[in-house]
């Protein structure tokens, strides 16, 4: 018997692929309505795998099927299973479609889980699809004709409202062929998936094969892979190196964005990989314990959806446990929608604007389901402004979404391949956007060939902290020429990065808002100017050191023959320092610049005379005690002018 997984991972095999149009079709309805036998018959694959399914008669889990239409267009298949025991599976198995077939049986007419599986449908938005009302071959002509009428009339307000409804026989063969047709038609309405995106594959099924090791299969929604491609399994963030690629039972060079594929994963055992985990690109996506979302209520909703209400949330393949946190109201009514926060057992990894679905906990039943805004959010109280922002990410342009996620990543420069990590859109898209919003002056490209991008108005901000704390330090230091760097990025909030930090620096100092002296930034038009008794006490004080010559005092002692208050004494004798006037020889011991250089001459002829000096010539050539000596000479090792040989100094040489 014909399997899709039968020769998996054969590598002796590639094929080359044509650049053809990748569709994901996925069946939905009620338990026994056919659409297994449908499958079959429309592709020639038995998609029931399991062998309790072949026992049973039902589809378990899901399973694959693929259906070549034209040389342009392949459909991938993913059959569904109709129990309500298995809605977990079907949902594994529907969010990544791209059309949908909603099958009915003709001699039973919808039933509750043809209504559950399209209220899923509708839910996660799928835009395409038909009807195929199987079984036909049961019924007569007015029965038929009777069932598409009740049919029509529940589809009503759906997706599915003008829907076509292809009466099919799986075992007569009887209507396929319009079937067929009528999937070639709406192919041709479906935007093609991204390859050229960030890559992303949800797992839906992992398996070992003897000789080959770890096989992990799903439907890959976005992006390409090949064999060597190092992927990030999430949310572990164990990397993964890609052996072989298979596509519909084929080993390829690579498989793209709307394929099945199954991969063959060096680095890891099939227990460390489990249903609802995805592949993506290395470093690229973070996972998250919560995010913001619109929710939407179904009619049917059994009761209203409370504060904290505990649900399954069904995102991708996977299914987490969360609690729904309510913004505006303490219960969601059935039929209504609104904003609201979801705290996730385990981490889940989603973008903005995936779909996703909720479950009540226990009776379980579908309730709800909506679009993802936000991804990495901060806990919420309940605020308008929290309600207002949502709203923007919810129904503002792609072009309005990029700039409000760069404008609330506040001082840390984002990238378009980082916004493609936060919302489920092609990178090409963005990089459109990004491009309007730089000309338009929106957004401002910095560092790594302006690949980075701070918004206007927090570039605008940033540039008005380094100009306040610069105008704080003049304030509290006016005899100071300027402030560190150091410092003053010590000031600013820690999220700036170094980079970014001198980044600013260089093009306030460009913009001619601050000057830059060594390590030292000041406001341009900030000058130092000493008034009468300032300029006094500075005299005084350097007087001091002249005088004083070769045995000048320590900075205490300098200081008290100052009078003036400790503060004025401090702020005079850091002057001299930022002037160089007074050059710090070790500790609190100075030397006035004019007095250092003689001593340097001095040591440096007695030098080129004598070759060697100990420090007892220099207290003789200087006329001096050893507490000046030592430092002295200690000194002058430290500027490469002298170097120590035992008791000795002789000259470095150059």
């Amino acid at each position: 018997m014909h399997s899709v997984y039968s020769h998996i991972l054969s590598i002796s095999f590639y094929r080359l692929q044509r650049q053809m149009k990748h569709i994901i079709v996925g069946t939905a309805g009620h338990i026994d309505h056919g659409k297994t036998a449908m499958v079959k018959t429309l592709t020639g694959i038995d998609a029931d795998r399991l062998k309790e399914e072949k026992q049973r008669g039902i589809t378990i889990d899901i399973g694959f099927a693929f259906l070549p239409l034209s040389d342009e267009i392949e459909l991938g298949i993913i059959d569904v299973p109709g129990h309500e025991k298995f809605v977990k599976n079907m949902l594994a198995g529907i969010g990544g479609i791209d059309l949908a077939i909603l099958v009915i049986a003709a001699d039973e007419g919808m039933m509750p889980q043809t209504e559950e599986h399209l209220a899923i449908c509708d839910l996660l938005q799928i835009q395409q699809g038909l009807v195929a009302l199987t079984k036909s071959d049961l019924v007569d002509k007015e029965w038929l004709e009777m069932v598409q009428e009740d049919v029509r009339e529940s589809l009503v307000g759906s997706f599915l409202a003008q829907a076509p409804i292809i009466p099919i026989s799986s075992k007569t063969g009887a209507g396929f062929d319009a079937l067929r047709q009528e999937l070639s038609r709406l192919v041709t309405q479906v935007r093609e998936r991204s390859s050229e995106g960030l890559l992303r594959l949800p797992i839906d099924r992992v398996f070992t094969i003897k000789g080959f090791g770890t096989v992990a299969t799903g439907t890959l929604i976005s992006g390409s892979v090949s064999p060597e491609d190092v992927v990030e399994l999430l949310p572990s963030r164990k990397q993964l190196r890609i052996r072989n690629v298979q596509v519909h039972d084929q080993a390829v060079k690579r498989a793209y964005a709307g394929q099945r594929t199954a991969l063959n994963l060096h680095g890891a055992d099939k227990s460390s990989i489990q249903r609802g985990d995805v592949l993506c690109e290395t470093g690229r996506v973070r996972p998250t314990y919560m995010i913001d979302a619109h929710l939407s209520l179904t009619p049917k909703a059994p009761r209203a959806l409370k504060y904290r209400a505990r649900v399954r949330f069904h995102h991708g393949t996977h299914e987490i446990m969360a609690r729904v946190i309510l913004f505006d109201r303490e219960e969601l009514q059935p039929g209504e929608s609104a904003y609201v926060q979801f705290r996730l057992d385990t981490p889940l990894v989603a973008l903005a604007k995936d779909r996703y679905i909720i479950r009540t906990y226990s009776p379980i039943i579908t309730i709800g389901g909506g679009e993802i805004l936000d991804v990495h959010p901060p806990k919420h109280k309940p605020s308008s402004n929290v309600i207002g922002r949502l709203d923007r990410l919810k129904n503002g342009s792609l072009q309005e979404i990029i700039s409000l996620y760069v404008s609330d990543a506040r001082f840390q420069p984002v990238s378009p391949s980082d916004l493609a990590g936060l919302i489920a859109v092609p990178e090409e898209d963005i990089r459109r956007e990004l491009r309007e919003l730089l000309e338009k002056g929106e957004l401002i490209g910095i560092l790594s060939q302006g690949e980075k991008l701070l918004h206007r108005t927090q570039y605008q901000r940033l540039t008005d902290l380094f100009l306040q704390e610069l105008a704080r330090f003049h304030r509290n230091n006016p005899l100071k020429p300027g402030m560190s760097k150091e410092e003053l990025r010590k000031k600013l909030p820690a999220e700036i990065s170094a980079p970014l930090f001198q980044y600013l620096l260089d093009q306030q100092q460009q913009e001619g808002a601050l000057s830059l002296e060594g390590s030292l930034v000041r406001k341009s038009d900030y000058h130092l100017q000493l008034n009468t008794r300032q300029e006094e006490l500075y005299q005084e004080l350097e007087t001091v050191y002249r005088t004083a010559r070769f045995q000048p005092p320590y900075r205490k002692d300098a200081l008290q023959q100052l009078n003036a208050s400790e503060k004025e004494r401090q702020e005079i004798f850091a002057l001299l320092i930022d002037r160089a006037i007074l050059i710090r020889i070790e500790g609190e011991l100075y030397f006035h610049h004019k007095v250092l250089d003689e001593i340097t001459q001095l040591i440096v002829d007695y030098l080129h005379q004598h070759q060697e000096i100990s420090i007892g010539d220099v207290k003789a050539l200087l006329q001096t005690s050893r507490k000046f000596t030592v430092p002295i000479m200690s000194y002058l090792d430290t500027q490469n002018i002298t170097i120590r040989q035992g008791d000795l100094r002789i000259l470095r040489q150059a």
